[in-house]
């Protein structure tokens, strides 16, 4: 082999290799720089412009970074992947639809699967009254939702701003909601670990507990949330613009008074399989309902007041609860009806009845 055979050839394999290295995309390489599988920018400068894209992509276990942008979206996400925000204050997904006949509320995100992750993020405007930010449901709510994450995000100007159902083992950290409030969802006992910790709702922290007993609590929470819970009062708190003032879930033996609850997406309190509990000398005003009942018993409403109330209290499957001397707006001469269904499925319309509405206000 001559000289020049020897040149040519050396020359050729140094420019295939050059040819090689320039033909690596620059997305390919930023990902291996990154560490992200799929980098989403709506400015057209990553793998998409729109999240769902990459998410379908995705595959279990991969990564996706949004860039800062506006992205509006429903998203669905049926794998275990992570979805995690450039910078939560300015990566914004905005979930609102125009109403319509068929589809009068919305969601932003949906998570159909567990082991996902959504951490620096801005969710809003999930619209409607069921309109939810992030919606953790697996099977319909037949399977717990499991080994979830949800960090560092913004959620505001939604009905829900998180709800996740029969939740196992998720954790719920260092969320700020805006005129709204989230948290787990248990349509029945046991529950199972689950950590909820350093959320704030309006800038004020949420209260948790569970399995708590004979506790006195005023400080001024901004969202209250009781779970198997016994012999615990709640008094002189307020709170305004949230999703419900104070849950109490699967309970008994709770009083809560002299609280004023406002401007609630779906109720001041909502008492869910919670029996024997009372009710005393809080004030209802703007909000959706004031006490809402489902599965509770034996409880009592007396010397409340509702003020603007848009649906009158409402009860499901509830019975011998007592109402007495609430006010109801204006001054009444005869009694108030308060209506709920009852029986299978909660399809036969009831009523209870506060005999002795107050005058005036409490």
């Amino acid at each position: 082999m001559n000289k020049l055979t020897i040149i040519t050839c050396i020359f050729l394999l140094t420019l295939i290799f050059n040819t090689s290295l320039t033909a690596t995309p620059d997305k390919i390489l930023e990902k291996n720089l990154t560490g992200y599988d799929f980098i989403v920018d709506e400015k057209g400068n990553g793998d998409y412009t729109k999240i769902q894209d990459a998410i379908c992509a995705a595959s279990n276990g991969e990564t996706i970074l949004i860039k800062n942008g506006i992205y509006k979206e429903n998203l669905v996400i049926s794998k275990s992947i992570k979805l995690i925000g450039e910078d939560k204050h300015k990566t914004i997904i905005d979930g609102g639809i125009e109403p319509t006949f068929f589809k009068k509320c919305s969601t932003a995100i949906k998570i159909e699967k567990d082991n996902v992750e959504i951490s620096n993020i801005t969710i809003q405007n999930a619209t409607g009254l069921s309109g939810r930010g992030i919606y953790v449901i697996k099977n319909k709510g037949r399977d717990f939702t499991e080994n979830n994450t949800i960090t560092n995000n913004i959620i505001k100007n939604c009905s829900y701003g998180l709800m996740i159902v029969k939740p196992k083992n998720n954790s719920v950290s260092n969320n700020s909601f805006y005129n709204c409030a989230g948290g787990f969802y248990y349509p029945k006992l046991p529950y199972y670990q689950n950590t909820f910790s350093n959320n704030t709702a309006n800038e004020r922290l949420i209260l948790l507990l569970i399995d708590k007993e004979d506790m006195i609590i005023e400080e001024n929470y901004s969202v209250i949330q009781l779970l198997d819970c016994k012999n615990i009062t709640i008094k002189n708190i307020s709170t305004s613009h949230i999703t419900v003032g104070i849950d109490v879930s699967f309970s008994e033996n709770i009083t809560i008074t002299n609280c004023t609850i406002k401007n609630t997406n779906r109720g001041g309190i909502y008492v869910h399989y919670s029996n024997n509990c009372k009710f005393i000398k809080n004030t209802f005003e703007d909000d959706n309902w004031g006490v809402f009942l489902r599965g509770a018993n034996n409880n009592q409403m007396i010397n409340n007041n509702f003020l603007n109330i848009t649906k009158y209290d409402w009860f499901g499957s509830s019975y011998n609860n007592r109402w007495d001397g609430n006010f109801w707006e204006k001054e009444r001469i005869f009694p108030k009806v308060i209506y709920g269904k009852i029986g299978p499925r909660e399809k036969t319309p009831w009523f209870n009845i506060d005999w002795n509405p107050s005058s005036e206000i409490n």
